[in-house]
């Protein structure tokens, strides 16, 4: 790979004690190479962020540092030899990389922080304080480089790296009682329970059953409440965060109190659903293998698992499991004052829309992971749906005013 320096988009020249690419074969099928770095920590200031999704919260007011700065500072200035090992380091995302060995540099185009941009402000702030200062010391930091020619897909990388929640937040949003109708109405439905804190073995996944039931929300009530179709899957953890955002406003906020409320009523049918369509007899007959064979192997992950003593899918991927679940929002519909999911069962053909899943997956490279983003799949599967319920809907309507 050739750079051309100085160019308009911009190289930014990052040198480094030592680079090793351990770029995955999963990573080179899609064009992707990463590396990480041991580099100075002062090499790292002159990086952009503009494709974080924030920028150093204290930037224009100290009085926003936070406990996480404060305790980044203090390593800084008290153990700066273990800097790079107690800090998380940097991840930067550029859509061309040249190393050079004899130089001991890495040559970046498009150059940006997306991950580590608290930690670069509070290394700027201690050099920044630290001008006049011979008492300045030098330290590392590791850096992760991860080159994706695509810049829409630097933004997909920049959100999950960003947005992931993790289990440990379950455990607050269960403390707060944000879950408790959550719980109490699977369990009412379904007898079963939901995990309430990450030490909870037992139970059913709390961020899954609130992705599933997220895919359910009505495109009228989804508009105005952030995301896509596609959000469940490409951010789990904003699902938790939504909801949780909805229960604490919920006494104050209507739009937020119906949000809550349709969850609340629609889990324990999400995860029913999710479940009768993951066995669904329609998948088998399709040439859906695991690992693939010949010319029909996946390339994102297996699309099904099959039962070893029947050989029939008892398992599909969700990439493809998301798609078909929001295509059913389409049946979702208030009766009164409760939601309720009513297939029409003389007009939808479940093999169908099976059928059009696996036709969505294969014209996709055989790839789950970009059907479960790909907002073009979700559109595809609810064209079926849409198309059904509008004419039910215009049939309604007609016989209402004859």
């Amino acid at each position: 790979m050739t750079l051309s320096h100085g160019s308009k988009t911009g190289i930014f020249e990052l040198p480094y004690n030592l680079i090793r690419n351990l770029t995955a074969p999963d990573e080179k099928s899609n064009g992707v190479q990463t590396w990480f770095a041991n580099v100075r920590a002062k090499d790292i200031l002159g990086l952009d962020t503009r494709d974080n999704l924030r920028a150093y919260i204290a930037e224009h007011s100290a009085g926003k540092r936070n406990f996480v700065h404060k305790q980044i500072e203090s390593t800084i200035k008290e153990l700066p030899d273990r800097f790079i090992n107690r800090n998380s380091g940097v991840t930067i995302t550029c859509t061309k990389c040249e190393v050079n060995d004899d130089k001991r540099v890495a040559y970046l185009e498009n150059a940006s922080i997306i991950n580590g941009a608290q930690t670069q402000g509070e290394i700027r702030r201690y050099y920044s304080e630290n001008a006049d200062d011979d008492g300045a010391v030098e330290f590392m930091i590791r850096a992760e480089i991860i080159m994706e020619p695509k810049h829409e897909e630097i933004v997909e990388i920049a959100i999950a790296r960003n947005t992931a929640t993790s289990v440990k937040s379950v455990s607050q949003a269960g403390a707060r009682g944000y879950l408790t109708e959550l719980a109490d109405s699977v369990k009412q439905v379904l007898g079963e329970a939901i995990q309430l804190s990450e030490t909870d073995v037992q139970g059913l996944n709390t961020q899954e059953v609130l992705q599933w039931t997220r895919l359910f929300i009505p495109q009228a009530l989804l508009n105005g409440s952030g995301g896509s179709r596609n959000t469940p899957y490409k951010q789990a953890g904003k699902c938790l965060t939504d909801f949780s955002g909805w229960a604490q406003r919920r006494a104050s906020d209507e739009r937020a109190a119906e949000l809550y409320d349709f969850f609340v009523q629609m889990a324990p049918v999400a995860i029913r659903e999710y479940r009768f369509w993951q066995t669904h007899p329609s998948w088998n007959g399709h040439g859906l293998h695991e690992y693939g064979k010949k010319g029909d192997k996946p390339v994102g992950g297996r699309p099904v698992r099959r039962s070893k003593v029947t050989g029939r899918v008892e398992w599909v991927a969700p990439g493809i499991m998301f798609p078909i679940m929001s295509a059913l929002s389409a049946f979702v519909i208030r009766n009164g004052s409760k939601w309720v999911l009513r297939k029409p069962t003389h007009t939808f053909d479940e093999a169908e829309l099976v059928r059009r899943a696996v036709q969505q997956y294969r014209s996709m490279g055989r790839d789950v992971a970009l059907m479960g983003r790909s907002e073009a799949a979700y559109d595809a599967l609810s064209i079926y749906t849409d198309t059904i319920a509008s004419v039910l809907s215009a049939q309604r309507t007609a016989a209402s005013g004859a």
